[in-house]
């Protein structure tokens, strides 16, 4: 039987440079703000990858790996109550949980080969993740606690996570093999009806809180452009889909994230030189520059209530995480320290 593990943290004195004592008023008249999320994110500030929690208000970061491995791709589930990642400390690639009252760790996945990108189903009962326990990178399913870990794809090309529908219905993934496989996939969770959806060299895809759309990025030759693939007006995804191409530049649009109430993409833009943070409408209008400065800025991410936008800037050196109103407003460096900061996640 597979043998389950729990392991307790405690703060290292290692991560004292990251929290900051000195708390800063923010005024909010309602308790569900964005202050009230906290942001995952990962830093090198101990000299390796580790996955740390971050609290918008105070600044303060809490350390919920430290074990001198490789640990990142955080990922918090839809109640808040415990994040998924991936760590290398068994030496190869496995999927963990901890919990973020806790601070203990309960170790997912044990196949030999790698296991990563977890994503949380809707209501939070499963993980979808790639392995390559079969020598072949496939999407699995699994129950959050670990068990029932099932194969819902077989191919002969290589599969990338994207992102679950928010009815829980579909999972989208993607192919970067060869020109007739490559592109968007959607597939059952439980591994029935296998819809190829797109045919481009497309990645990053991801589902809009109302399940219309799926934003993603398109390379074609050395550019990348943001579009979006929808429904049939009162069809399914079975039925013809209809596919718009959002952003129309000679430099590179990707990383795409939703505004939860599915009206609005943030993403990353080289156009002006360095990587910039933008804001557009779903069908491309009002691009909107977020960010103004001479270094890179990348992978936005909103908060769930819609009111912030976290990223990534180099503008300070190594990258730091930063928070803005979601107009560009307001833009407040959260973390402080020589190292790098990056993949935040609400």
């Amino acid at each position: 039987p597979k043998k389950v593990f729990w392991m307790n943290l405690t703060l290292s004195t290692r991560y004292s440079s990251l929290l900051l004592a000195t708390a800063f008023l923010v005024a909010s008249s309602s308790c569900d703000s964005s202050q009230d999320y906290p942001i995952a994110f990962v830093s090198t500030v101990g000299g390796d990858a580790e996955v740390l929690l971050l609290d918008v208000e105070t600044r303060e970061s809490t350390p919920l790996t430290e074990n001198q491995i490789r640990d990142f791709d955080p990922r918090i589930s839809p109640d808040r109550k415990v994040l998924a990642y991936v760590s290398e400390e068994s030496g190869d690639l496995e999927i963990n949980l901890v919990d973020l009252d806790e601070r203990s760790i309960l170790r997912l996945t044990y196949a030999a080969g790698d296991d990563v990108s977890p994503r949380w189903s809707p209501d939070g009962k499963r993980l979808s993740f790639i392995s390559n326990r079969d020598d072949q990178p496939e999407v699995y399913v699994m129950n959050a606690d670990g068990t029932n870990p099932t194969r819902i794809t077989s191919n002969s090309y290589e599969d990338r996570m994207g992102d679950w529908s928010p009815d829980g219905e579909w999972l989208v993934f993607y192919s970067v093999g060869s020109e007739e496989t490559q592109g968007l996939w959607l597939r059952n969770p439980d591994g029935v009806n296998s819809i190829y959806l797109t045919s481009g060299q497309d990645s990053e895809p991801v589902w809009s809180p109302n399940g219309e759309h799926i934003a993603l990025s398109r390379m074609e030759g050395e550019n990348s452009d943001i579009y979006i693939v929808s429904k049939s007006e009162g069809g399914t995804w079975h039925n013809s889909t209809e596919l718009t191409r959002l952003t129309r530049h000679p430099a590179s649009d990707l990383s795409p994230d939703w505004s939860p109430d599915s009206k609005g993409i943030v993403f990353t833009s080289f156009r002006d030189d360095s990587a910039e943070i933008y804001s557009m409408l779903k069908d491309g209008s009002k691009q909107l520059r977020l960010t103004n400065n001479l270094e890179v800025d990348q992978d936005p991410a909103w908060s769930p209530d819609g009111k912030r936008i976290a990223f990534v800037s180099h503008v300070y050196g190594a990258g730091e995480i930063i928070v803005m109103d979601s107009n560009g407003e307001n833009q407040r460096r959260l973390t402080n320290n020589k190292d790098q900061d990056e993949s935040p996640r609400w």
